[in-house]
């Protein structure tokens, strides 16, 4: 005899869908090249370490390009936030902050990385890194250009030299700080954010501050 058909309300077995997968294989991708570099990069790799079935990520993403091009899209998005476009110095601690993070927080292998390689494979990493500095930095400077319309800034202050200045002060101060010291930065990012940027507009707004006259 042949065997009843299931009913309509038995359930199916095996393990439900996880809605939360495309995070964690995006996350975990970020890790893996981060750690590895692009020669390292796999979706094996990815799917051990995630925890997920390759089956399910080769559905998702066919290749390990596609998976790594989703994986820095996720990290090209800046954080949600709520602030006064007019409050210039907390609009640029928020861009500075990011930038700190970016650099020594949990994903700051993956940057430096895409920007090396970017040398190695430009087909593949150019247009990340114009979309990582343009998801960072566009809003910054038009909030930039709106100070400098509203006379917080000195008239024909350029948007992008701000950014830049700050940008660069952070990096630098990131850059020349020992390995083993970098931990602090890590647990007071806004403190090191605020330094880098009070510099800069205090330098912008009171340019005789940093005259060679007062040395």
């Amino acid at each position: 005899m042949a065997d009843a058909p299931a009913s309509a309300g038995t359930k199916r077995r095996g393990r439900p869908p996880d809605p939360d997968i495309d995070r964690r294989a995006l996350r975990t991708a970020l890790s893996v090249y981060g750690e590895l570099g692009w020669a390292g990069f796999s979706l094996d790799a990815v799917a051990r370490r995630a925890r997920i079935g390759k089956a399910a990520l080769y559905r998702r993403w066919p290749d390990k390009e596609s998976l790594l091009a989703a994986a820095l899209e996720l990290l090209a998005e800046p954080p949600e936030v709520d602030v006064d476009l007019t409050d210039l110095r907390e609009c640029m601690v928020m861009m500075a902050e990011q930038v700190v993070d970016m650099f020594v927080g949990p994903k700051a292998l993956v940057l430096p990385r895409v920007l090396i390689e970017a040398s190695l494979y430009p087909p593949l990493f150019d247009q990340t890194v114009l979309t990582i500095a343009r998801a960072r930095f566009d809003a910054a400077r038009e909030v930039v250009a709106m100070a400098v319309e509203r006379g917080d800034l000195p008239a024909g202050t350029p948007p992008a030299l701000v950014t830049d200045a700050i940008m660069g002060r952070v990096l630098s101060g990131i850059v020349l700080t020992p390995g083993r010291d970098r931990p602090e930065i890590a647990a007071e990012p806004r403190r090191h954010a605020e330094a880098a940027v009070d510099f800069v507009l205090d330098s912008l707004r009171r340019p005789d501050r940093w005259s060679c006259a007062d040395r």
